[in-house]
């Protein structure tokens, strides 16, 4: 059995997953409509924040509304699940749109928070 990762280790996945999402927007949309790895690549950033959000504590998610983390945790379910219909313009829009104002969101929470420590850079 694995153990309970704890809050700082969820927030380093969290901006692993939110720097990968703003790496495949920085290459480009003419790259992520021809090049399927990159679409893949792109589910698999989704997966990982939504299974993140679901193991983040509830005073996180109760500070930060503006972030939708229902339909994060939700749009997981479907990257992983039910991945026969993924539309990848919608997942095109969360990695360019959605994700980096989740990372902020974060980031904000973390500031208002300075006794939580920060995830490490590698």
């Amino acid at each position: 059995m694995t153990a309970r990762r704890n809050l700082s280790d969820l927030l380093a996945d969290l901006e692993e997953a939110v720097d990968a999402a703003r790496e495949i927007v920085e290459l480009g949309r003419a790259r992520w409509e021809n090049e399927r790895p990159l679409r893949l690549a792109g589910e698999a950033v989704i997966g990982r924040i939504g299974d993140v959000a679901s193991k983040l504590p509830d005073e996180l998610l109760s500070e930060t509304p503006e972030v939708p983390w229902d339909d994060v945790c939700g749009m997981r379910i479907v990257v992983d699940h039910v991945y026969h219909a993924v539309d990848y313009n919608i997942v095109w829009e969360t990695l360019r749109d959605d994700i980096p104002n989740l990372g902020m969101a974060v980031d904000g929470w973390l500031e208002r928070h300075p006794e939580v420590s920060p995830p490490s850079k590698p």
